[in-house]
C-alpha cells in the first residue's frame, strides 16, 4: 500500500511540472520555469510543452535549448511548422547578436531543415567565418555563403574558408580552385597568406599522391602550381623535391638536378635539404654507374 501511495504521489508531482513551469514563467522566474518544463517533457512529450520550454530558454539566452525546443515543436506537431520556424529565426537573431556560434549553428541547421527559405544569408556567412562548423558542414554551406557575400572582401574571406573546409574533408583537388581564386582576387596580406598556405599544402599532397600511383606528369603539374606562388617556404621546397622526383621519372635528369639544388638551403641541415641531398647523391651514383658501362 505504501508503494502505491508513493507511486501515485510521484506521478502527480510529475504531472504538475508543466503547471509549476507556467506559474514560474508568469512570475518572471524563467530559470525555474525552464527546469520545470524540462521535467515535464519526461512525461508530457508534447509540442505545447516544448514550445513553452523554448520560449523560456530564449528569455534566458539558453539558445541551444531554445533551438532544440522549437525544432521539437515542428517534429511533434507539423501543423505548427511555421510557428516553429519563426521561433528559430528569433533564436538565430539572438545568437548572431550575442556572438553565440553554438546557438547560431543549431538554429540555422534546424531552419535549413524546416524552412530553408527563411535562412538569412548573414547567418550563413557568420557561421562559415566563425570556423566552428564541422568540415563537411562548412564545405556543404560554403557555396551558399559565397553566393550571399555582399562585398569583395567577404567573398575573398569566404573563398579561403571554403577552400580550408574542403581541405579538412581531404578534398584537396576541389580546394585548389577557391584558394587560387582568392589569391588572384585579393590584395589583403592575411587572405593571401592563408590562400598560399592552403594551396601549398594541398598542392604538395596531390603531387605526392600522383607520384604514388606513377603519374609524374600529373604530379609535376601540382608541384608547379605550388611553386608559382611559393618556392622558398618549407612547403615550396618540398614541392621542388617532388618536382625533381617527377622529372626523374620523366627522364629529365637535368631538370631533376636543378629542382633538387633549388630545394637545398645552403648552410642548413634541415630535413628537406637532407632529402634533396640524398636525391642528388643517388642521381650522381646512377650517372657514374651508367658512365662505367
Amino acid at each position: 500500500m505504501l508503494s502505491l501511495v508513493l507511486l501515485v504521489g510521484c506521478a502527480g508531482s510529475a504531472a504538475n511540472h508543466e503547471e509549476l513551469g507556467d506559474a514560474a514563467y508568469m512570475q518572471g522566474d524563467f530559470s525555474t520555469a525552464l527546469g520545470e518544463y524540462h521535467a515535464a517533457t519526461l512525461t508530457r512529450n508534447t509540442a505545447r510543452v516544448w514550445d513553452k520550454l523554448a520560449v523560456s530558454a530564449l528569455k534566458l539566452g539558453e539558445l541551444r535549448d531554445a533551438a532544440d525546443g522549437f525544432s521539437k515543436v515542428a517534429d511533434l506537431d507539423p501543423t505548427r511548422k511555421v510557428e516553429a520556424a519563426r521561433g528559430l529565426e528569433m533564436v538565430a537573431r539572438a545568437a548572431d547578436r550575442a556572438g553565440n556560434e553554438a546557438g547560431l549553428r543549431e538554429s540555422v541547421a534546424d531552419l535549413r531543415r524546416l524552412a530553408p527559405e527563411r535562412v538569412n544569408s548573414r547567418y550563413t556567412i557568420a557561421l562559415v567565418k566563425g570556423g566552428s562548423l564541422e568540415p563537411a558542414e562548412a564545405a556543404g554551406i560554403g557555396p551558399l555563403a559565397l553566393a550571399a557575400a555582399s562585398d569583395a572582401s567577404s567573398v575573398d574571406q569566404m573563398l579561403v574558408q571554403y577552400g580550408a573546409a574542403l581541405q579538412r574533408t581531404t578534398d584537396c583537388a576541389d580546394a585548389m580552385d577557391p584558394f587560387q581564386t582568392a589569391l588572384r582576387r585579393s590584395r589583403d596580406a592575411t587572405i593571401r597568406a592563408r590562400a598560399i598556405e592552403g594551396l601549398g599544402s594541398c598542392g604538395v599532397q596531390l603531387g605526392l599522391e600522383a607520384l604514388l600511383v606513377d603519374h609524374p606528369d600529373v604530379a609535376s603539374g601540382w608541384f608547379q602550381q605550388v611553386l608559382a606562388v611559393d618556392s622558398t617556404s618549407d612547403r615550396g621546397r618540398r614541392a621542388l623535391v617532388g618536382l625533381g622526383d617527377a622529372r626523374v621519372r620523366q627522364g629529365d635528369l637535368l631538370g631533376a638536378t636543378i629542382a633538387y639544388q633549388d630545394a637545398m638551403r645552403p648552410g642548413s641541415a634541415d630535413t628537406i635539404t637532407a632529402l634533396a641531398g640524398e636525391r642528388l647523391q643517388h642521381l650522381g651514383a646512377s650517372a657514374a654507374t651508367a658512365d662505367s658501362r
